[in-house]
């Protein structure tokens, strides 16, 4: 176990420490760990791990209870929320680089032509946990990763079959469910999980780099890292990882910069990528022209690749200058759902879907579908 597998249980055995009125230590981390069936680190290691972690937020809760015994009794609650410090993140990322990636040497690239693939499957959401008798279906980390590659493996081909030269690949776009320790988005909403945060990057990490590597072999690759509302921190360190195995790699090329909005600019196309939370649609033709106005100038379609809201929607927008308008495309997503969605009544048609372009006509050209497998 890593630094970080050994800081998650820390908050475990300082609850049970103050259950037995102790102090938590280094030597009591040690023997509890032995005891619960883990490998223990070392004293000086030991010690380490239990300064990563560090109480974040104290409530007390107090109230009063009638007690046939006692009447009127006072009662209260001590609740603490622990935090892992920014040095585990950067721990882990360094541990996943060095002993689960292997930089890749691809060298032939099978087609060079004008036709651009894009390929986006937002909002797959791995590590969300929807239990069947609650919500309709079962969903989970492992139904998410087989999902998720049974339709990129169908749109692969899809999109290698119809001659593609070049793929732009958006990953990120809440592919993560969580983004911390407490199983929590970026803004700290707690969710339904069925796994650790680490498995669930390790997941989401393979999964990409199966897709893009299938990619490498037949065409020029661009990865786009949209950061989603649950997964912006851990979208971004997925990047990092992406970034590094592909190093030694030409025709892949991954733009993990910490824009929110991405653009990418091939010929006469010109495609906005982003999430799509907090930001008024309505205003992203708008922001298109102003944030990347020589690739506006050059280009006859424009496009927003979105998620987020979890349904397929195409709104053509007013054009801005005397160009075409700027279609904003909302993705599907693959998602089973939840208890929070089921709730609420939010269904949708689950799917993935890709598009091929001509770059040098600036024409949208074909459109392939993929659904969740029965």
């Amino acid at each position: 176990m890593d630094d970080a597998q050994y800081a998650a249980l820390v908050p475990l055995y300082l609850q049970y420490a103050q259950s037995k009125g102790v102090r938590g230590s280094a030597s009591g981390f040690r023997r509890w760990l032995t005891r619960n069936g883990y490998q223990a680190p070392g004293d000086r290691r030991a010690q380490k791990i239990l300064g990563m972690v560090t109480p974040r937020r104290v409530r007390v809760n107090r109230w009063q209870a009638y007690s046939a015994d006692g009447g009127v009794v006072d009662l209260q609650q001590h609740r603490v929320d622990y935090e892992i410090g920014a040095s585990d993140v950067r721990y882990a990322i360094g541990e996943f680089i060095r002993e689960n990636v292997r930089p890749v040497s691809i060298r032939r690239v099978r087609s060079s032509g004008a036709l651009v693939g894009v390929l986006s499957i937002p909002d797959i959401h791995v590590g969300k946990l929807g239990w069947g008798p609650e919500v309709g279906e079962n969903y989970d980390i492992k139904i998410a990763e087989r999902t998720y590659l049974s339709a990129a493996g169908t749109l692969v081909e899809q999109l290698l079959n119809s001659g593609v030269g070049h793929v732009i690949y958006v990953v990120g776009n809440d592919l993560l469910h969580v983004d911390n320790f407490d199983n929590a988005t970026t803004k700290r909403t707690i969710q339904d999980a069925d796994s650790r945060w680490q498995n669930m990057f390790r997941r989401a990490k393979r999964m990409v780099v199966s897709v893009a590597e299938h990619l490498a072999h037949h065409v020029s690759v661009k990865i786009v890292v949209a950061p989603g509302n649950h997964d912006r921190v851990l979208s971004w360190a997925l990047g990092e990882v992406i970034d590094a195995y592909f190093g030694n790699v030409e025709h892949v090329v991954v733009d993990n910069s910490p824009r929110y909005r991405k653009y990418v600019h091939i010929g006469r196309l010109l495609f906005g990528i982003t999430h799509g939370d907090g930001i008024n649609q309505s205003m992203l033709p708008t922001l298109m022209a102003t944030e990347v106005p020589e690739a506006w100038g050059q280009t006859r379609l424009r496009e927003w690749y979105l998620g987020h809201f979890h349904r397929k929607r195409e709104l053509m927008t007013v054009a801005v200058h005397d160009q075409n308008g700027v279609r904003v495309r909302y993705l599907p997503s693959l998602s089973g759902p939840d208890r929070w969605h089921y709730e609420r009544g939010y269904s949708a048609v689950r799917s993935a879907e890709a598009h091929v372009y001509d770059a040098d006509s600036g024409t949208q050209t074909t459109s392939f579908y993929a659904y969740p497998a029965e």
